[in-house]
């Protein structure tokens, strides 16, 4: 009886843990379900959140979001072996803002006096003329003759501010000596200079200067969008010194036929779509890490239109996770480039750096009080931009 009694007793305890088991793994398996269920919705989402450009028809919205954009290019890291044709060759740059920028405001020697009909309607420097009357303007001898031609009470213009496009109403004055009608505006159609071409992809991507094209007159920076690269020969240099950044001169010929076309202009430099042909030697881009203090060359064209190497040294190596243009710290040890230009000058932006024949960076800098040192960008961040811009390039075109 007793053994019979303890049998019994073994077998409700192997029944009611069979039980608890049952129980356990329905709970476990409805959890699993649940979380299959939740991911299944987050995945869509999130691909949604990284991936995806907008495509809002807001031109404010789109350039207030074009910084953001851009941070996110840096999240695809250059994979080993990227070889890119090494540029070294000057480029005349112009960039705009889709409009005419605002450089001052000015007064009307009208009949009744002086009168500012932009001034009157709000409008500030460093705000950009989008449309006049609903038709986009971009140069500013269609605008004179829009202004010329209008008959009515008040012309409509469309402005951008801040990355908001709003409009305002204004009459145009007469001018007295003339009778021409103004609007009190003093304005330019874009921002140029002189720069270099870093490299070209095997597919047609460039990338070049090597840091960000802000306006010094109207305080323009990321409205500064699209625009074109020219080939330009230099033409001489203003050799720099301690205190005072020297230049190279150049001529830029916007009626000629461009070169490419600037999708970005970011951080690090300008990236969009060669256009022409494009024919140099191949270089491997580097990887995180590869750059070391040390002897590397620079390539660059101080004297017409084709580029040399010179010797610089790699004097610090900033180890970066997000691209940045100070990656490096470089110094410049040839002699025959000290000569003609005292170091690293304004227009040399851009130009490439290879160390131990891989493409490691490119100038972005220099410093005011030691022009034979200056800084760097990391090659790798500017490949994945350029890369990157080829849907921005896409809205461009």
């Amino acid at each position: 009886m007793i053994n019979a009694k303890r049998m019994q007793h073994t077998d409700e305890i192997i029944a009611a843990n069979k039980k608890g088991i049952a129980i356990r793994a329905f709970i476990i398996l409805v959890a699993i379900c649940l979380l299959v269920l939740i991911f299944s919705q987050s995945i869509p989402e999130i691909g949604i959140n990284d991936n995806t450009y907008g495509n809002s028809q807001q031109i404010g919205e789109q350039r207030l979001n074009a910084k953001r954009q851009l941070a996110d290019l840096s999240k695809s890291a250059a994979q080993d072996n990227v070889y890119v044709r090494i540029g070294g060759k000057p480029i005349g740059i112009s960039v705009n803002a889709g409009g005419l920028i605002v450089l001052g405001l000015s007064e009307v020697d009208t009949e009744s006096g002086a009168v500012s009909p932009a001034l009157d309607a709000g409008i500030k420097t460093g705000d950009v003329l989008y449309s006049v009357n609903g038709e986009q303007v971009t140069s500013i001898f269609r605008l004179k003759m829009i202004s010329d031609e209008f008959n009515g009470n008040e012309m409509e213009l469309a402005v951008l501010r801040d990355g908001n496009l709003f409009t305002v109403r204004l009459v145009p004055a007469i001018d007295r000596a003339t009778g021409q009608k103004k609007l009190g505006l003093m304005l330019k159609e874009d921002v140029g200079g002189v720069g270099t071409l870093t490299f070209v992809t095997q597919d047609g991507r460039f990338g070049a200067l090597g840091h960000f094209i802000t306006d010094g007159e109207s305080g323009l920076d990321y409205e500064l969008t699209y625009g074109n690269i020219y080939r330009t020969e230099i033409d001489g240099v203003i050799k720099g010194e301690s205190g005072k950044a020297g230049g190279l001169i150049a001529d830029v010929n916007r009626l000629s036929s461009p070169v490419g076309i600037i999708a970005r202009n970011t951080d690090i430099g300008l990236f969009g779509e060669y256009t022409a042909d494009y024919d140099a030697e191949l270089y491997r881009i580097a990887t995180k890490g590869e750059a070391k203090p040390g002897a590397a060359k620079v390539y660059t064209t101080v004297d017409g239109s084709e580029p040399k190497f010179y010797d610089i040294d790699i004097v610090k190596v900033i180890s970066q996770s997000e691209p940045a243009e100070k990656g490096m710290v470089i110094a410049v040890r040839d002699k025959e480039l000290l000569e003609k230009t005292g170091g690293i000058v304004q227009g040399m932006s851009g130009s490439p750096i290879i160390q131990n024949g891989i493409l490691v960076g490119a100038v972005t800098h220099v410093f005011i009080q030691d022009p034979t040192r200056g800084y760097a960008v990391h090659s790798r961040f500017m490949y994945d931009y350029a890369v990157n811009s080829a849907a921005a390039y896409r809205e461009a075109a």
